[in-house]
């Protein structure tokens, strides 16, 4: 996968994410069509990868 320098994703989850900020999406859609601020967007390209890691805390 070729990787986009002017798109920095933070969604280490997902498919197209690569190393720490490098999105590899082909093209990305952002979603939301009713936002009215950037809390409101999301990446509509996110595919996740699998299998997805997590890193727990165990409540006490």
């Amino acid at each position: 996968m070729k990787s986009n320098n002017k798109i920095s994703c933070e969604a280490e989850n997902c498919l197209y994410h690569k190393g720490k900020t490098t999105c590899t999406a082909e093209e990305i859609k952002v979603g939301c069509h009713s936002a009215c601020c950037c809390d409101d967007t999301r990446c509509s390209s996110f595919k996740i990868r699998e299998p997805v890691t997590r890193n727990y805390v165990t409540p006490t």
